[in-house]
């Protein structure tokens, strides 16, 4: 082989060479640039995994507002009296008021037979007008020295007990007429009208049912927060409420229950209600700073204590403590919350204290049934 022939392929063999190693430049940056693809699309998906793998949870900025404390206890109502009517003397029952009739105090609403009692005193009006006749005449003797003061003393003895019959007779005159002594409400008849009444006997029941009572019986705990005069709401079987105030609060305990009798008083003059019915009192006995909350917000804890979730700044759950200050068919107002809180509405999952979440506003239409 010639030497131009040599050098010609010394020539050929390295420019392979270089185009062989651009190719292979160009293969290994294709697939690195592949390959990195591939390594940021994974972090990428991860990293979104990971984000959606957080539960959504809707959440309320909630302010607490200054509400009532209330009591709310079950009672009874109870007439402001309920009177038994007894004869004074005896006599046949000429005359008595029917059940259910209103009277007003002074009402004469029975009335016994006076018989000859009339002429018992006259009798006695004439014994008493002579005793003291007697007497005065005996006085002025003994003045002059005509009479012993002896004889002074017996007629004395005599003159007051002329006076004291005309005052009994008077009394049992003035006793055949039974007197309502207050308004009220025939309740019932002991005695019907032509019978005898004895003294002592029970003729009628007079009911006074303005103002009516009501009556609950308080625990030993809640009983510090009562006091005289304060308002009170009574529900009453049908929806119907009155207003009423605390009129007297027992200042001892039962020995048996251990409570306290405590009486509201609530005016019965404008369309009037019966007594003995039974009633929810609700009494406010203080405010405090709460929060409005759902019951399906109650949570409890593995000490057994009552809370809510709420949300930290940096999306965590915290299980809050609250205390039920009060509640109505709709909502319960809860305590023991700072003034602004993030409280969890709406969960997915079972959610424990410091877990992270996503938080998400809660929807327009909840009320309605959108979902989160």
């Amino acid at each position: 082989m010639t030497s131009s022939s040599r050098g010609s392929l010394h020539k050929q063999q390295g420019q392979i060479s270089s185009s062989t190693a651009v190719f292979i430049a160009i293969v290994t940056l294709v697939f690195l640039w592949i390959a990195s693809g591939f390594i940021f699309r994974g972090d990428t998906e991860k990293t979104s995994a990971t984000k959606s793998d957080l539960p959504s949870v809707a959440v309320k900025n909630s302010q607490a507002q200054l509400v009532a404390r209330e009591l709310t206890l079950n009672g009874e109502i109870k007439p402001n009296q309920q009177l038994n009517i007894r004869a004074r003397t005896d006599g046949m029952l000429e005359m008595i008021t029917d059940s259910g009739t209103d009277v007003d105090q002074g009402d004469v609403i029975a009335k016994l037979s006076i018989d000859d009692r009339e002429v018992q005193r006259t009798q006695a009006e004439a014994q008493l007008k002579k005793a003291q006749s007697d007497f005065n005449a005996t006085r002025k003797l003994i003045e002059q020295n005509l009479s012993s003061q002896s004889q002074l003393q017996a007629l004395e003895a005599q003159l007051e007990a002329a006076r004291a019959q005309l005052r009994r007779i008077t009394f049992d005159i003035e006793n055949t007429e039974l007197i309502a002594p207050v308004s009220g409400v025939i309740n019932q008849r002991f005695i019907e009208q032509g019978a005898y009444v004895s003294a002592g006997n029970q003729v009628l029941e007079l009911i006074d049912n303005d103002p009516l009572i009501a009556i609950i019986n308080v625990q030993q705990s809640q009983i510090h927060r009562l006091k005289l005069n304060m308002p009170a709401t009574v529900k009453l079987i049908g929806g119907n409420d009155r207003q009423g105030q605390v009129s007297f609060i027992a200042p001892i305990a039962d020995p048996q229950t251990r409570t306290f009798r405590v009486e509201i008083t609530i005016p019965n003059q404008n369309d009037p209600i019966p007594s003995g019915m039974s009633a929810e009192v609700t009494i406010e006995t203080s405010k405090v700073k709460a929060h409005k909350i759902s019951a399906a917000q109650i949570k409890i804890d593995a000490s057994g204590r009552m809370g809510v979730l709420t949300i930290n700044d940096n999306n965590e759950t915290r299980f809050s403590p609250v205390t039920v200050e009060r509640a109505d068919v709709n909502a319960l107002w809860v305590s023991g919350l700072d003034d602004q809180t993030r409280l969890v509405i709406i969960s997915h999952s079972s959610l424990t204290a410091g877990q992270k979440v996503t938080p998400k506003p809660v929807p327009a239409d909840y009320d309605k049934g959108e979902e989160l």
